[in-house]
């Protein structure tokens, strides 16, 4: 997801975020175990971190920094 825009990575998460949970919401109306239930969770909480909060920013050494 590299390759494209800002704006257009967005767009696709929230996508993305929104068929995981229709999903979720059938599995959850389905009785299917719980664990589908946290494994979507937690799928749409790795996008939500990765995308929206930037949280890979925190992991990555900026070599412009002078501290």
């Amino acid at each position: 997801m590299k390759n494209i825009q800002p704006l257009q990575r967005g767009v696709v998460v929230f996508a993305i975020l929104a068929v995981l949970t229709t999903i979720e919401y059938f599995l959850a109306i389905s009785e299917v175990p719980q664990i589908l239930l946290w494994t979507v969770a937690l799928i749409k909480l790795v996008l939500v971190l990765q995308y929206f909060m930037h949280v890979y920013r925190v992991f990555r050494s900026d070599e412009g920094d002078s501290e």
